[in-house]
């Protein structure tokens, strides 16, 4: 690509009625992972930049009008016929007061220099987090309307990847391509205005429902013009825009060339190749390769020539197809999974880490598998960050919150109709325990295969004991032993095993984040959460076999 086609991309055209505001140019960067790379040294939301050195003026220029009032008090003095002695007391007071005034003045000047900073960041960071918000809010719009006409809402998780990939491919800068990244999966928006008659219609469209189907770009930019969110006005921008085509033939304005706002192109080209591989109510999806050729065919007429050879490129890197590529080595396709949700909780992106998750289990990564090999990790991950203060305990809480919802979501695509016709077993959080997400994954699969579960969390020795009398269960799962509650664990297991020789018990541990009990004989430990049915299954039958007759 030449210097001059790589400066068409970096030159947005102003939208109708709208200021130009492009973004600046960076290196020719060839990317090769469809999943976003963690950031190396940059800033995430909720994490603290790290303070600058604090400059200390040494000048005397601020000790200059001390030194002139001591100067004054001492010529004061002699004129009027004081002694030399009581002059050079008041040379040595004065230079004291000198010192003293300037050296609190300096004192408060550099607490307000670094007070103004602090406030500065904290600003900073809270106006960040409110353009997320507000776009994630709109988001969950967007995803209402992707679950009405589509199979399911991963589709905008795509095109936001897909979107920032041929962002970076292109040389914009990380700024642009990070409000892109929010941005692009709003595209659709409008269509929150479109009734399901003509949007979920099998068949072809009439040309009167075609044209009611066109006006979700123009509806869609009504709904987020006009906010002070950046995101939000480039996500109006994408809205309005990405049905233009580059010969002007599109919709709703008829805009041609590069007279269509870069982003608009770029989601026009993530956006269309998504549709043509993915299947729609009213057809099944078109190979890759179809697609390419589809695409192809519409180079210079429908898409910016350039761009979609771009787009080309940024395929041929991650294989035809980057998500059947992932398919066909899982642990490439866990490994990316783990990488964009854990960034998605270090940010406190709730949409980007449903969006993982979601397109994880399109591309067949089953819910066991992902709570042992993506959000356990990712919760660990967490975990190590907060002890390091990279970041703060705002930040570790919206990932405890998000995590908690993802968990709900994935326990009703786990059971969906399934009936608890097996063992009744107690799943046990401890008090102190705060790895309670682990001992709720190894519940979720435990009721996915059918057992009874009862699930309760902050339990007391004594409470624990009570537990098991009221609910009589075939088998306890006991949460991680906290260390400030460990000795009473350890007295509360054994009453049980003495009160209650017979009945199995399992250890969570290391599985679900925390430590076991020192003394833990004649009990199964849990290695890992994937393998927490087996174990189950096993201690009962254990249990069956040597019980009484």
């Amino acid at each position: 690509m030449n210097g001059a086609i790589q400066a068409s991309f970096l030159r947005r055209p102003a939208e109708p009625g709208a200021d130009s505001d492009g973004p600046g140019s960076g290196p020719f960067a060839r990317i090769g992972a469809l999943v976003h790379r963690r950031a190396g040294g940059g800033h995430h939301p909720g994490r603290r930049p790290p303070r600058r050195p604090r400059r200390r003026r040494h000048s005397a220029l601020g000790a200059l009008p001390w030194a002139l009032l001591g100067v004054v008090a001492v010529l004061g003095a002699l004129l009027a016929g004081a002694s030399l002695l009581v002059a050079g007391c008041l040379v040595v007071l004065a230079a004291a007061a000198t010192a003293l005034g300037w050296h609190f003045g300096e004192r408060g000047r550099v607490a307000l220099e670094d007070e103004i900073e602090h406030r500065t960041s904290d600003l900073k960071r809270a106006l960040s987090e409110l353009e997320i918000a507000q776009a994630e809010t709109v988001q969950r719009l967007s995803m209402a309307v992707e679950f009405r006409d589509e199979d399911t809402g991963a589709h905008i998780e795509r095109i936001g990847r897909f979107s920032v990939l041929l962002a970076e491919h292109i040389g914009m800068d990380a700024e642009f391509c990070e409000r892109l990244r929010h941005a692009a999966p709003l595209h659709d928006v409008g269509k929150v205005a479109i009734p399901d008659a003509i949007l979920l219609k099998p068949g072809p469209l009439t040309p009167e429902e075609r044209a009611i189907v066109e006006t979700h770009a123009e509806e869609g930019h009504r709904l987020v013009r006009g906010s002070s969110s950046s995101i939000l006005d480039m996500a109006a921008t994408i809205a309005l825009s990405h049905q233009e085509k580059w010969d002007g033939t599109g919709y709703p304005r008829g805009l041609k060339g590069e007279a269509i706002p870069i982003e608009g192109r770029i989601v026009a080209v993530a956006d269309v190749f998504d549709a043509l591989t993915s299947d729609r109510v009213y057809r099944t999806a078109f190979s890759v390769e179809e697609g390419v050729q589809m695409m192809r065919e519409q180079r210079g007429r429908h898409f910016d020539p350039v761009l979609l050879d771009a787009f080309m490129e940024v395929l041929g890197m991650s294989g035809p197809d980057a998500r059947e590529q992932l398919r066909s080595d899982p642990v490439a396709l866990v490994e990316s999974t783990l990488e964009t949700f854990a960034t998605a909780l270090e940010r406190g992106d709730a949409e980007m880490a449903e969006g993982a998750i979601a397109t994880a289990i399109e591309d067949g990564i089953t819910p066991t598998t992902l709570h042992a090999e993506v959000i356990g990790p990712a919760l660990r991950r967490i975990s190590v960050l907060a002890e390091a203060g990279e970041i703060d305990a705002d930040r570790e809480h919206r990932a405890t919150t998000i995590t908690r919802r993802v968990l709900a979501t994935l326990y009703r695509y786990m059971t969906g109709s399934t009936e608890p016709t097996r063992e009744r077993v107690l799943l046990a959080g401890v008090e102190g325990d705060e790895h309670t997400l682990g001992l709720q994954m190894v519940h979720d699969q435990l009721a996915a295969a059918g057992f009874h579960t009862i699930f309760d969390t902050d339990l007391s020795a004594d409470r624990l004991l009570e537990m098991v009398d009221s609910q009589s269960p075939d088998l306890v799962v006991v949460g991680a032993t906290a260390p400030m509650a460990a000795e009473s664990v350890e007295l509360a297991l054994r009453d049980l095993r003495s009160s209650r020789p017979e009945l199995p018990i399992v250890l969570g541990g290391p599985a679900v984040g925390g430590s076991l009990p020192r003394e833990r004989r004649g009990m199964r430990v849990l290695e890992r959460i994937d393998e927490s049915v087996e174990a189950v299954e096993d201690l009962l039958a254990t249990a069956a076999t040597t019980a009484p007759v």
